[in-house]
């Protein structure tokens, strides 16, 4: 088990360091439509559909990321006044009751989702009109990221909980 915890890991930290740099062709193309908009008097039929998928996909694929390294949000103002044993016991009691079957069932609806999307070759309504079964992927595939650093962030819990690090 500590092998699956440390590939999944070292999995999402590699992706996660990837997906940032989506910020960077998002910025590109947030400048190009001000200065086409704005100097030119000519704005783009893509730019707003191109924002929406370059941050979505930032978003989203960045969720297992954030779980790795515990930068999701919690109220921690109460969660800090625990013990630190205390504290791994609601982690594992969280992640049982409300992160399994919530991204679990996320996980399931995204993958339905997308495969419809990719069962109709679905497109945008846009005049634009670009592919959406490609952006949709994206949701289930995140999901599953995020499900499974979820699960590899349990089995840590529980080694934490026995006395052993990972």
């Amino acid at each position: 088990m500590k092998k699956f915890v440390i590939a999944v890991d070292r999995f999402n930290d590699f992706c996660g360091r990837w997906i940032a740099l989506l910020i960077l062709p998002l910025i590109a193309v947030v400048v190009y439509e001000i200065v086409a908009r704005r100097i030119f008097s000519a704005p783009t039929e893509w730019a707003f559909e191109v924002t929406v998928y370059f941050y979505g996909a930032h978003f989203m694929l960045g969720a297992a990321y954030t779980h790795l390294y515990d930068r999701h949000v919690r109220i921690d103002v109460i969660y800090q006044q625990f013990s630190p044993k205390v504290q791994i016991w609601l982690n594992l009691l969280t992640f049982i009751f409300i992160f399994l079957p919530f991204v679990g069932g996320l996980s399931y609806a995204a993958t339905m989702y997308a495969a419809h999307s990719w069962s109709v070759l679905e497109r945008s309504w846009s005049a634009w009109k670009p592919p959406l079964y490609p952006y949709k992927t994206v949701m289930p595939v995140a999901m599953i990221m995020l499900l499974v650093q979820g699960t590899a962030n349990f089995v840590r819990d529980i080694y934490r909980l026995k006395g052993e690090e990972i």
